[in-house]
């Protein structure tokens, strides 16, 4: 912008005379903001309102189905021992319930770690000081793990985790446990020596624990496995838990790793299976007793177990104490006695569909209250947009206020809103057929209170008699309830036609036209044009602002020019004459 300086041979203020020539152009600029600015806060309110319809809509979706009302609720005779849930397909009437076995997970605590000083053992320490000098191998879930006098009982404790175990030391107590990440059988872990330094390494650390009495002993593991041809080996692992339930987990433990593992891998674990039957036929060919293999006996082992119930006689099994059968999902508390049976009662769930039926209005009343009164806001045309110079005269308070009241009326009146608002209405007031008997919401008792007893702007919401959170209708008869427990799908069939119209209509009113994208409920289209036709429109006339201010001070500026001409003529006029 040229820096103007005027008035110099006049004595005129040339800038407020050319602020006052233009200031009926600036009020026309002024005119077309305050236009646009109005419109923006239309489109922002509609914004809004389209936004709370839309997704009054999406919760209309799954009430056009009868899935949305299919609700049970379900009782057990033992609350202590069983926790029960109902779906919505699980079967009305009463099943028996036996708990034989609850899931566990495997769980190892170790024996006291001492070391050959006597002083505390720590993760730092290494196997030699707990009198490891060799070094020896153990497997866990067919993972070879293998110490020397070298590695601390950090290292192992690493090892182990990597075979994907827990495994932690407790520097208080001395001792290291180890645990199944999940519970069941089949995520419990087998942890054993694969050669007599193994065994020693495991007896250091506390976790070289007797196998349990259903497990096979040295002996029966060499009378089965020992001298077998590697092609034998791979097809008992392969075969092994394809029938019966085995009882060995140690086998298991090793078939399972070789199930799961590639081709490079299935040739270490077959190798690791050898070293152990190796190892047992030592141990058994040398008559070693329990001490002599070195079992802490302070240690303690609990093996991963399934859960286990029966259903209406059924036996079902689950690796965690959760059972999902047939639409109900069973939580195992506690065992069962020898003879007693648990009961399991599942119904329809009238409460639920009473509070489904009752979210629903009560959504629906929360948007048609709001549109309501933003329709029959009043009048607010007194508070149009403020220009910057009438901000600069108010408090940062008093602009928000005045801007805040002018906004609450934006929609007051708006075409738009009413045609929604009838389409909705409408919807609400329909009656359905259903076997034979015409109903509408009102044969539910659900109704609206007119426009003389509703308070000021919900006159459309509807209340439902007998609610007892509604004051206006909590003592009056609560037919909704005793049609829903006289004739449930009954009363589920007229909500899901009276949801699926109120979904279809709103549905006409956001489809895509010239004037309307898709999704909304409003002319965004046209708005959106509407304002940036403003935006040229106030461009335009800024600039035509600007050519006239420049045109003024041109002729402002010829006229002091002419004015600095004749001083400097009289003056030289004066000179002459000697004045």
């Amino acid at each position: 912008m040229p820096i103007r300086i005027s008035g110099m041979n006049s004595g005129l203020d040339t800038e407020a005379l050319v602020s006052e020539l233009v200031s009926a152009y600036n009020k026309k600029t002024d005119k077309y903001v305050k236009a646009q600015t109005k419109l923006s806060w239309k489109q922002e309110a509609w914004k809004t309102m389209s936004a709370k319809t839309y997704s009054f809509r999406n919760s209309l979706d799954k009430m056009r189905f009868a899935s949305a009302y299919n609700l049970k609720t379900t009782s057990v005779s033992n609350s202590s021992k069983v926790s029960v849930t109902a779906g919505n397909n699980a079967v009305n009437g009463t099943q028996t319930l036996q708990i034989t076995s609850l899931a566990k997970s495997g769980y190892l605590t170790g024996g006291k770690v001492k070391s050959l000083t006597g002083s505390p053992v720590s993760g730092s320490t290494n196997m030699g000081m707990l009198g490891v000098s060799e070094s020896g191998d153990f497997s866990i879930n067919g993972k070879r793990i293998t110490v020397s006098a070298d590695t601390t009982v950090n290292d192992v404790l690493s090892k182990l985790k990597d075979a994907g175990v827990s495994a932690n030391f407790d520097a208080t107590n001395q001792r290291i446990f180890v645990s199944a990440k999940e519970s069941g059988e089949d995520a419990d872990f087998s942890l054993t020596a694969l050669n007599g330094n193994g065994a020693k390494a495991l007896s250091a650390l506390g976790l070289n624990v007797k196998p349990a009495d259903d497990d096979m002993t040295y002996a029966q593991y060499v009378a089965a496995y020992d001298g077998k041809s590697d092609s034998a080996l791979i097809s008992m692992l392969q075969s092994y838990g394809n029938g019966d339930k085995e009882t060995d987990r140690l086998i298991t433990s090793f078939a399972k790793e070789y199930k799961n593992a590639d081709d490079t891998t299935k040739s270490i674990v077959l190798q690791e299976f050898k070293d152990f039957i190796s190892y047992a036929k030592d141990v058994h060919v040398q008559g070693k007793t329990d001490d002599e293999i070195g079992y802490n006996k302070d240690a303690a082992r609990i093996y991963g177990q399934d859960a286990e119930i029966k259903l209406n006689g059924a036996k079902f099994t689950s690796n965690s104490n959760s059972f999902s059968i047939n639409g109900l999902t069973i939580n195992a508390l506690a065992l069962t006695g020898e003879d007693e049976v648990l009961s399991i009662t599942t119904s329809t769930d009238n409460q639920g569909i009473y509070d489904k039926i009752k979210d629903f209005l009560s959504e629906y009343n929360s948007l048609i209250n709001s549109m309501t009164s933003s329709y029959n806001a009043e009048n607010t045309n007194s508070y149009e947009p403020l220009t910057n110079d009438e901000k600069d005269s108010m408090s940062e308070k008093e602009i928000e206020k005045w801007e805040e009241k002018g906004k609450s009326g934006i929609l007051r009146r708006d075409s738009t809103l009413s045609t929604l608002m009838s389409a909705m209405t409408t919807v609400m007031s329909k009656s359905y057929t259903i076997n034979g008997k015409s109903y509408a919401l009102s044969s539910f008792g659900i109704k609206t209170l007119g426009i003389m007893n509703a308070e000021k702007n919900e006159q459309n919401a509807y209340h439902i008699d007998g609610d007892a959170d509604d004051e206006s209708t909590s003592s009056n008869t609560d037919k909704l309830m005793a049609a829903i427990t006289a004739d449930p799908d009954g009363v589920t069939q007229f909500f899901q036609k009276l949801s699926s119209d109120l979904y279809d209509k709103l549905g006409e009113n956001m489809t895509s036209t010239t004037l309307r994208s898709y999704g909304t409920f409003y002319n965004d289209k046209e708005m959106a044009k509407e304002y940036s036709d403003y935006t040229k429109t106030i461009s335009d006339w800024e600039q035509k602002v600007a050519d006239i201010e420049d045109s003024y001070y041109k002729k402002f500026a010829a006229m002091e020019s002419a004015l600095a001409e004749l001083q400097s003529q009289t003056s030289q006029l004066s000179g002459l004459l000697g004045m």
